[in-house]
């Protein structure tokens, strides 16, 4: 006898959205174990509108969560019969029992049965706790329940079998057992991702000379899954040094226990033997990838499956964090940063005395770009270049004339340069400037992409969701390398020399051979690192910490050896500035501004307030001192000795963010609701355009042409149309 069995108490205790307890039960036996506490009005409907789709003929495999008890009921049709498995996704991730069959009709009614009984009480109890709807859909459901069985004639399964042995060891095996073609039955977007990953299977363990030292019968997924977590544990504990680590392979008896100061391992009460904590968890993260590597070259379109792709970013993640450092190779040469490039600034002014007056014309105006708060506005050779996640796009300078653009639904990254890379669900593109055909495409794994985008030495380098580092072939567009820091949200790009330097909120920092993607050293700090390394000669300078309390950290590119570090007792720090000698960071102390300089061997020389206000601020070098801008529009010029030498006051409303300073043609613009214009060397203002309090992105080109973006996505471009100047006599 089979029947579906709800909880009483959410009659009683009426709520909005009601919670209880549910129940399958096959001759008395509940499959459903731990599901006590189910938000009914969506479990009821998903549960009969499944066994309804089955009986219709509309699918062949069928599944249903139960999310407060990480179970997943997965309902396979077999031609009258189905069969039904339970597994658990919570610790360990298993099946609950070995599947078992029951009638079609049998089912039918017992969940026709448990529907009119939760509509009738539901009504009474809760009559708002069932969304239209979903009372739409369950009355459908009922309809299709009492409809004739529908018996359509189904191709043979083709019965699959894959077996993949360890080629290492410590490694793992696995074998796949699929006689009812469950692979080949994923549908996207039909709710049976996880029920056509159960085939069944066995996976085990090489160690020792042992071909079979440990073994787990059952669906290979779910053990691998289970490894995988375990995997991450044990990567914890070798980090943290423990001496030892004990835990249950895939959940399955007996207990290993690990001795990881001495490199020995126990199965059970038997005797120890050689084993490696790295290895045996590299091992594990090996198995999830082998085991997602098979299960796609069955099917392809498994390889979209997001409980596959769960799996497979679990254990390259893992991966990654396990990558010790590597010696850089003898004779390589230093990772030094480039020369300072030429800013095309443009010639100063040609006035006869001093500069008084300047005036800008709006020259045109574009508006609907999308995203642009988290946007980029970079300057291209024909005009300004435009990227966010959503788009990427070209302007005239003259006309505001489009001259290409770029959309893809899963991100576009491109450079001031004309090189676009676009992303939808399973391909990246490559595009240059105003090309109608692509450069290359590939397939790709659906992970999104951009805005960044860095090209260096036949690279093109993103980021993804900020955190993990791709990198392409320029000509051929093979992804050559990846990186995905673990235990990572925000990571920050800089390339220098033939270094990827990848810094982290997690408290790593990566040098990564650009190459090959081999990390060659891994930093560790026990604060997060805050923004993107700086170039500064064949080394760098970045920021970590949090709060008001923060340092600055100067170490080789090539090698990672940290040069030294200096405390900052500051909250908000800009981006560093190296200049010669010196390198200069602003931040607030007090809630005050103050700019504080510190020399090449790490020594503070001097600290200064700004009179600025509150921060944050941005810095921008000029010959002979360095200019400060806050949020609210105010900025200031400080000389190399520490003189405050102008300071002009806040205008407006403040930004969203601080923006640096830009310099042409011997002129400053200093960002704020109105963009000020002024003269470097005493700090007169000689122009005010007005930009609006959402303006976060300000280009000015050679010519002195003004290019303001706004959070609402609208690009002005303003043009200087006339200058004034005093002759003295």
């Amino acid at each position: 006898m089979t029947r579906f069995r709800l909880g009483q108490r959410w009659k009683r205790e009426r709520t909005a959205h009601p919670m209880d307890s549910i129940a399958l039960e096959l001759h008395g036996v509940n499959l459903l174990t731990g599901a006590v506490e189910e938000p009914l009005a969506e479990v009821v409907p998903a549960l009969v509108g499944a066994v309804a789709a089955l009986r219709a003929g509309k699918r062949r495999l069928a599944q249903v969560s139960l999310p407060e008890a990480s179970l997943e009921l997965v309902l396979r049709r077999a031609g009258v019969e189905v069969e039904l498995s339970v597994a658990s996704l919570g610790r360990p991730a298993r099946l609950l029992r070995p599947p078992v069959r029951v009638e079609l009709d049998e089912l039918s009614e017992a969940a026709q049965g448990c529907a009119k009984g939760f509509l009738a009480d539901i009504s009474q109890a809760s009559p708002r706790g069932l969304p239209s709807s979903l009372t739409k859909g369950l009355k459908e459901s009922l309809r299709l329940l009492g409809a004739p069985v529908s018996l359509k004639k189904e191709a043979p399964p083709e019965p699959f079998t894959v077996r993949v042995e360890p080629t290492e060891d410590p490694g793992f095996g696995f074998e796949l057992k699929d006689p009812t073609d469950l692979l080949r039955s994923h549908e996207k977007g039909q709710g049976t991702a996880l029920g056509s990953l159960l085939c069944s299977g066995e996976v085990w363990l090489k160690l020792a000379g042992r071909a079979q030292a440990w073994k787990a019968a059952g669906p290979p997924f779910l053990t691998a899954l289970e490894l995988s977590r375990q995997a991450g544990e044990l990567a914890r504990a070798v980090e943290l040094g423990e001496k030892s680590f004990s835990f249950e392979l895939g959940g399955v008896r007996p207990a290993f226990t690990l001795e990881l100061d001495k490199g020995k391992g126990r199965l059970g009460p038997g005797t120890s033997v050689a084993v490696d904590g790295t290895a045996l968890a590299a091992a594990m993260f090996h198995l999830g990838q082998a085991l997602a590597l098979a299960i796609a070259e069955r099917d392809r379109s498994q390889s979209n499956n997001p409980y596959l792709v769960e799996l497979t970013e679990r254990c390259r993640e893992g991966l990654s964090h396990l990558r010790g450092p590597v010696q850089p190779p003898e004779g390589a040469g230093e990772a030094r940063g480039k020369g300072r490039t030429s800013r095309r600034t443009g010639r100063p002014l040609p006035v006869p005395g001093r500069l008084r007056r300047l005036r800008f014309e709006k020259r045109w105006e574009q508006r609907g770009l999308e995203g642009a708060e988290s946007g980029q506005l970079m300057l291209g050779r024909q005009g300004p270049v435009f990227c966010s996640k959503e788009q990427a796009l070209a302007l005239a300078r003259k006309d505001g004339q489009e001259l290409w653009r770029r959309e893809a639904s899963q991100g576009v990254a491109a450079t001031a340069d004309g090189y676009v890379v676009t992303a939808d669900g399973d391909r990246v593109l490559c595009f240059i400037s105003a090309g109608k055909s692509a450069r290359w495409l590939h397939d790709h794994d659906g992970l999104p992409l951009g805005p960044q985008l860095l090209r260096q030495d036949g690279l093109l380098v993103t980021l993804s969701e900020q955190r993990t580092v791709l990198a392409f072939a320029e000509v051929a567009g093979r992804e050559v390398w990846r990186l995905a820091p673990a235990k990572t949200q925000r990571s920050w790009l800089a390339l220098q020399g033939h270094r990827a330097l990848v810094a982290t909120d997690s408290g790593y920092l990566y040098g990564v051979d650009m190459a090959d993607g081999q990390v060659r050293y891994r930093m560790r700090a026990g604060v997060p690192f805050q923004g993107t390394p700086v170039a500064w000669g064949k080394r760098f300078v970045t920021l970590l910490g949090r709060g008001d309390h923060h340092a600055l950290l100067m170490a080789d590119a090539h090698s990672g050896d940290v040069t030294w570090t200096c405390e900052l007792p500051i909250a908000l720090p800009s981006a560093p500035l190296p200049a010669r000698t010196r390198v200069y960071v602003a931040g607030e102390k007090d809630r005050e501004g103050v700019l504080v300089c510190v020399d090449a061997r790490g020594k503070q020389l001097w600290e200064r307030p700004l009179h600025l206000g509150a921060g944050p601020f941005a810095l921008t070098a000029l010959p002979r001192g360095v200019i400060v801008t806050s949020a609210s529009g105010a900025a200031a010029r400080v000389s190399t000795s520490g003189e405050l030498e102008w300071r002009v006051g806040a205008v407006g409303e403040p930004l969203a963010r601080a923006l640096p300073a830009k310099v042409s043609r011997g002129v400053v613009l200093i960002p704020g609701e109105q963009v000020r214009a002024v003269e470097p060397r005493g700090g007169q203002v000689l122009a005010e355009v007005r930009a609006g309090a959402g303006l976060v992105g300000l280009q000015v080109d050679a010519r002195l042409g003004l290019y303001f973006l706004d959070e609402a996505g609208t690009l002005t471009a303003y043009q200087l149309t006339s200058h004034f100047a005093v002759v003295e006599g």
